[in-house]
């Protein structure tokens, strides 16, 4: 699931490449993505306006429209947001892009909808399983929908004082406190894990029993793998690219996540293993990552 390293690349890319550009028409051959209102509402929705702005929260994009309505659009599992002046049409009841096309990937063969924008230019969401969620929402709702979310990680508000306080209140393996998104915003399961080689802290540790110098080292360890991540445009060992179609490069120097077997990258002697934590396959070493021993009684 593309996460929030992803998410954020693909609103720069978007800021970059849609502002100002009008909706002229949309077409999809799997209507049952748009969650509210259903397609033939969004049509009459979007087309005629124009995209005035572009923002994140969690995992959501936010591409706000001149109605001051907000077309928002969750990549569930296997999404991905497309821009591009290739012809993209309808044929044998799919659509088609040139395979000379840089969008040729078969990672970019699954494009379900297809905004049609003034100048050219084409929004295309392509998702492979089809889980992705399409809404338009004016403020009053949006809030609504964004308001469970905890705090944004990358933000300068969220500091460490923050994220101990938070710590504190939640009794749960710190593995799911990361993912839980009431928690900290956008962290799924690969950041988790390679958040937690990263600050040497076994993914089965309860929250609530870490010392103060892992507390810190954990959250250093946020903020780092983030950025870092963002940096190299995100990770694409599965299904996720860019805007253009391309890999995110964040992939090629990961730590632990889907390394199983593999030397550990700190060359302690250990090799990555994997588990299972909530219901999540979970990545880490087994020397660097030492799961709490039992409190003597």
């Amino acid at each position: 699931m593309p996460e929030l390293p992803e998410v954020e690349t693909i609103k720069n890319d978007l800021l970059k490449k849609i502002i100002d550009a009008e909706v002229k028409s949309v077409e999809t051959d799997w209507p049952k993505l748009f969650k509210g209102p259903d397609f033939e509402g969004h049509k009459k929705e979007i087309v005629g306006k124009k995209i005035i702005g572009v923002e994140r929260r969690a995992k959501n994009l936010l591409i706000k429209l001149s109605d001051n309505k907000t077309l928002l659009i969750h990549l569930k599992m296997t999404g991905h947001l497309l821009v591009t002046d290739e012809n993209i049409e309808i044929k044998y009841n799919r659509f088609i892009v040139d395979p000379k096309s840089p969008l040729s990937d078969p990672n970019n063969q699954f494009i379900h909808v297809v905004w049609h924008l003034l100048g050219g230019k084409k929004l295309a969401f392509s998702d492979l399983r089809k889980f992705g969620n399409i809404l338009i929402l004016d403020d009053h709702k949006l809030k609504e929908y964004l308001e469970d979310y905890g705090p944004e990680p990358l933000e300068d508000d969220f500091n460490y004082k923050k994220f101990a306080c938070l710590l504190e209140k939640k009794k749960t393996g710190i593995k799911k406190f990361l993912m839980d998104q009431t928690n900290i915003a956008g962290i799924g399961n690969i950041y988790a894990d390679e958040i937690l080689f990263d600050s040497k802290i076994h993914p089965e540790r309860d929250a609530t029993d870490l010392k103060e110098e892992e507390k810190k080292a954990l959250f250093a360890s946020i903020k780092k793998i983030l950025k870092k991540a963002v940096e190299l445009r995100g990770t694409s060992v599965s299904d996720y690219r860019d805007t253009e179609g391309k890999k995110g490069a964040y992939g090629d120097i990961r730590l632990v996540y889907r390394k199983t077997g593999e030397p550990c990258p700190d060359n302690c002697g250990g090799r990555v293993k994997r588990i299972v934590v909530g219901g999540r396959g979970t990545h880490f070493c087994p020397v660097c990552q030492i799961k709490q021993p039992e409190r003597s009684k």
